[in-house]
């Protein structure tokens, strides 16, 4: 048998040929340079149209060159998106974009400054502008008084020593401290008056600027309008008249919701405790039917649910398939609490930008007042939210929060009524009843507490 030979490569020939030369030069830097801007974590909508700002900025001693910062403005009706530049590591790093001319071979570096984009709620902006506006007046008001008092004082004990020293210069001074005093004397100014032209100037000024300011009622009411709650009828009469329920549950959900087996008594059980008790409650009462306290009731197992699922997620969802799978929900269900309980963000997990949705801590607290309104709803304005905390996993103290700000009362019950419940004293001391009555009370704003001092 021959022997096997290795066969020899064959040199490999040039295909493409030598490579072209290229010129590569750096273009003077100019007033309109181009703009390299990064959005990560959020996400605009495409239309958006971005406004360029620049600004020149005086250099320091070192740098002979004036600097400009430059900046990209876009909104939409309720969110504005502000580009800024990033600080610089170093001296050495800059970003340049490259224009090639395939003319001439030639590539032509522009110095570029390269913007990083944040999110600015517009209500937000409104709302400080206020409440730092009226901080700052008083603030202001507060230290004029007490300098006026302090003033005066100081006044009258420097005014007692100057006198004194005064008539020893005068008797035992020599010519030229006795002359000194005489010339004191001769361009002595009127303090009094003076101080009462500037006071009367101050106070002025205060009262034209304070004029127009809202009042800590109409700022109450701008926080409140801004929280995430169902709308509010204030002229309301009744209990039932102070929400809308087509406001919470829409029509194309209501539509949807299926009791037929609750009503039917084939299958009682929930896996919300508060529910449970409810439609047992109701199963007893053959009276009538009540599809609609049932259905209401199915929509609130439905939200326990769903805010249970963002919690062990961190706030991040999976897909809504995922998620009207797990939860067992009609697609009109999942889409509308995806809707109203949901915002877009943008993951960079993977190495490439994808978005998710995402409950915020804000949203994590509209599902909470959007079932406390609900569960008024079902239990006649009146509910006890022992079962309720439990099945949230919540401290008392955040969901008894969650019905304040919907405007319910916190009480106690009463011995006959934890009596006819067959409560202890003890037992009944854990619960708590959120009631909602006329008129409505809603939690006073947060006012800015004095920083202690020490003494």
């Amino acid at each position: 048998m021959p022997a096997k030979t290795k066969r020899k490569r064959e040199p490999s020939s040039e295909v493409n040929g030598p490579l072209p030369d290229y010129t590569i030069t750096v273009a003077p830097t100019s007033d309109f340079p181009p703009i390299l801007a990064s959005s990560h974590g959020i996400s605009m909508p495409p239309t958006t149209e971005f406004t360029p700002y620049v600004h020149t900025v005086n250099p320091p001693a070192k740098k002979p060159r004036k600097a400009q910062e430059f900046l990209l403005y876009g909104e939409t009706p309720r969110i504005g998106y502000e580009g800024r530049e990033m600080p610089e590591d170093g001296d050495y790093r800059r970003n340049y974009v490259g224009i090639f001319n395939p003319k001439t071979n030639g590539i032509e570096l522009h110095l570029a400054p390269k913007l990083h984009f944040s999110r600015i709620i517009k209500a937000h902006i409104k709302r400080d502008k206020l409440v730092d506006g009226k901080g700052v007046v008083m603030g202001v008001c507060k230290l004029l008084s007490n300098l006026w008092v302090r003033g005066n004082a100081d006044l009258d004990r420097g005014k007692q020593n100057v006198d004194s020293r005064t008539a020893l210069g005068k008797e035992f001074g020599t010519k030229k401290s006795q002359k000194r005093i005489r010339e004191i004397e001769l361009n002595k100014i009127d303090v009094s008056d003076m101080n009462e032209n500037i006071t009367t100037s101050i106070v002025s000024q205060v009262e034209a600027n304070t004029k127009d300011m809202p009042t800590a009622a109409e700022l109450g009411n701008q926080v409140r309008e801004n929280k995430p709650i169902p709308k509010v009828n204030h002229d309301a009469k009744h209990p039932n008249e102070v929400y809308n329920f087509e406001d919470i549950i829409g029509s194309d959900e209501y539509n949807v919701i299926w009791v037929r087996d609750w009503e039917q008594g084939e299958e009682l059980k929930s896996k919300s405790s508060f529910v449970q008790a409810r439609i047992r409650k109701l199963s007893e009462d053959k009276s009538k039917k009540h599809t609609r306290l049932l259905k209401i009731l199915r929509y609130i197992s439905y939200m326990i649910d769903f805010y249970l699922l963002q919690q062990r997620g961190g706030g991040r969802l999976p897909a809504m398939d995922r998620v009207k799978k797990a939860l067992s929900i009609d697609h009109a269900i999942a889409e509308s609490f995806f809707r109203r309980y949901t915002e877009k963000t943008i993951s960079g997990e993977g190495g490439s930008d994808k978005d998710i949705c995402a409950v915020s801590p804000a949203l994590a607290n509209k599902i909470l007042y959007h079932m406390a309104v609900l569960c008024l709803m079902v239990g006649q304005y009146d509910v006890d939210i022992f079962e309720l905390k439990n099945d949230l996993g919540m401290q008392p103290k955040e969901l008894t929060l969650a019905f304040k700000e919907v405007g319910c009362v916190i009480r106690e019950f009463t011995k006959p009524q934890y009596t006819a419940m067959k409560m202890t004293k003890a037992e009944a001391a854990q619960h708590k009843r959120a009631v909602l009555k006329i008129p409505l009370e809603f939690p006073k704003p947060p006012t800015r507490r004095a920083r202690a001092t020490r003494r």
